[in-house]
């Protein structure tokens, strides 16, 4: 569902075994299955996933708020697997219609992918690459959503599915009683892996897409 007029999307390359982004079938399938995780969330996307012959993955967005979500999403099916993720947001006018909307969001995604990729000749496995265009390039944003997302790769399998159930339960003792530990050692994991730290970044994201989207409509 879009909201407040806003439109977002993101496109997605992934680097196969560390080199040059790819269209092999090796990405092309773990393209398919971001975009398949990425439809579990039923509030996430505005719209049906696809993913081109060259190898760009394209995510429609109703909201610029879920544009770090996203990325988080994909990346988490992607690892370990490298990938370059560019979100942009568009604003539309009160008389244009929603799927126009989306379709220039998306056209932006993929202008922002090509600026993101243009000189690259390699890319480290692990590297997360962002670009946001909000409705300009924002560098800001982008560092702090690649620090976000190198956080995550620094952790272990277990500490980010700690994380994924402490953001979805009420309590650290949720999450203690789901993985039959205790609430102490649910704690010490959230701690080792720098969840407070990660929480407050996380949200400074989210509230800076939402800032710019609004910022660019009064322009308007």
């Amino acid at each position: 569902m879009l909201m407040n007029n806003t439109a977002a999307a993101l496109a997605v390359r992934a680097h196969p075994r560390g080199g040059v982004p790819s269209a092999d079938e090796e990405a092309l399938k773990a393209l398919r299955g971001a975009a398949a995780a990425a439809a579990s969330d039923p509030e996430l996307l505005s719209g049906p996933s696809s993913v081109s012959p060259d190898g760009v993955l394209l995510l429609p967005l109703g909201d610029a708020a879920r544009v770090l979500d996203a990325i988080l999403r994909v990346a988490d099916s992607l690892r370990p697997m490298g990938a370059t993720f560019c979100g942009a947001v568009a604003d539309g006018a009160p008389s244009e219609s929603a799927s126009g909307h989306v379709e220039s969001a998306l056209i932006a995604a993929e202008a922002a992918a090509s600026l993101a990729l243009s000189g690259i000749e390699t890319t480290d496995a692990r590297e997360r690459r962002v670009c946001l265009l909000l409705p300009e390039q924002d560098v800001v944003a982008a560092a702090l959503a690649g620090l976000v997302l190198a956080t995550y790769d620094d952790m272990t399998e277990r500490q980010r599915q700690i994380i994924e159930l402490t953001k979805e339960s009420d309590t650290q003792q949720q999450v203690a009683s789901h993985l039959d530990v205790t609430r102490q050692a649910v704690n010490q994991s959230l701690a080792a892996a720098g969840w407070p730290h990660l929480r407050r970044a996380e949200q400074a994201v989210r509230e800076h897409l939402i800032a710019r989207a609004g910022s660019s409509r009064r322009r308007g």
